[in-house]
């Protein structure tokens, strides 16, 4: 009979820790701890119990559709398009195609429908309208070039879009080197709000105007003086020297003009052919490529450009008496 008691008497001290223990388990520990995701907003909390239990009590989740064009401030711009001595003069190619040679990897039906390819007749107006690969018109690149006004005459909206671009694509040299030379496309340079040089002020400038109208070439140069003492002295150079221009038609006058985006300036070429900038455009540069973009006429890093820059100039011409 005491048996009996004393086992009774076990299962009831039992019973009477695991409810302490089912009491504690219901009792938090500490303060509830906020949960929040990778963009910072709060998701929900989580409740620690004893033991290293948690309950984790979510928020409702409410869905935004992400927006990725801003409304650019374009009462205040830096400065005006500069223009140089060279504006104007030496712009209207004779003949055009001849000393305007473009080189293209698109479709050879298209380059046949331009007449760049097999053909008497070119309609360079219509083919520098046309995308690349680098120079897609998306929604975000059409929607920054509506926000650029046109301007009375065709000069004036290219003045406006290098003004634009002054305005919203600058950055910080620690930002800039995030982003590799060659490698981002017209759209990918907007949204960063950031142009790294010359490669970028032109590929969004021609972007924005093929989508406002005006036809546009990426024009790549090479520093005469770089590539003059490489050959002469039969000695690479691997301190790549060249620059970034873009020719625009301007239909009023019909005849074809340089720009020079990075340094907002409407240029030109001199009696000899070369393209100038610098200050006072004491620097000279002869013609490297023309196409659309740089990926379009098969560049896509700058590894590739020095590589080209030797094939053509150091290793073919370097053998100099």
């Amino acid at each position: 009979m005491a048996t009996k008691k004393i086992i009774w008497s076990v299962l009831l001290v039992l019973l009477f820790l695991f409810f302490l223990v089912s009491c504690a388990l219901q009792e938090p520990t500490d303060e509830p701890v906020e949960i929040v995701n990778e963009q910072g907003n709060l998701v929900g909390e989580a409740i620690k119990y004893s033991k290293g239990v948690y309950q984790i009590k979510a928020n409702e989740v409410t869905l935004e559709k992400e927006e990725y064009l801003e409304s650019f401030d374009l009462q205040t711009l830096p400065k005006k398009a500069e223009v140089t001595a060279l504006y104007l003069k030496k712009l209207n190619y004779p003949g055009n195609l001849g000393p305007f040679p473009t080189k293209s990897l698109q479709s050879y039906a298209l380059l046949k429908e331009y007449g760049i390819v097999d053909s008497e007749e070119v309609n360079l107006q219509g083919f520098y309208l046309s995308e690349g690969p680098q120079t897609e018109i998306t929604d975000i690149v059409q929607n920054n070039a509506n926000l650029i006004k046109n301007g009375a005459t065709t000069e004036e909206a290219v003045k406006n879009i290098m003004d634009w671009e002054q305005a919203v694509l600058s950055c910080s040299q620690q930002e800039a080197q995030q982003y590799q030379k060659r490698e981002r496309t017209a759209h990918q340079i907007i949204l960063s709000k950031c142009a790294t040089g010359c490669t970028d002020y032109v590929l969004v400038f021609a972007a924005l105007a093929r989508a406002k109208g005006i036809p546009a070439t990426i024009t790549e140069t090479v520093r005469e003086k770089w590539i003059a003492e490489m050959v002469w002295n039969n000695k690479w150079n691997p301190k790549k020297e060249g620059h970034f221009f873009s020719e625009v038609y301007l239909p009023e006058s019909k005849v074809w003009v340089v720009v020079d985006p990075t340094a907002n300036k409407l240029t030109g070429r001199d009696d000899k052919g070369y393209y100038q900038s610098g200050p006072g455009g004491d620097k000279r540069f002869m013609l490297f490529e023309r196409g659309l973009d740089s990926w379009d006429y098969g560049i896509k890093t700058d590894t590739e450009f020095g590589d080209m820059v030797k094939k053509r100039y150091y290793i073919e011409l370097g053998d100099q008496p």
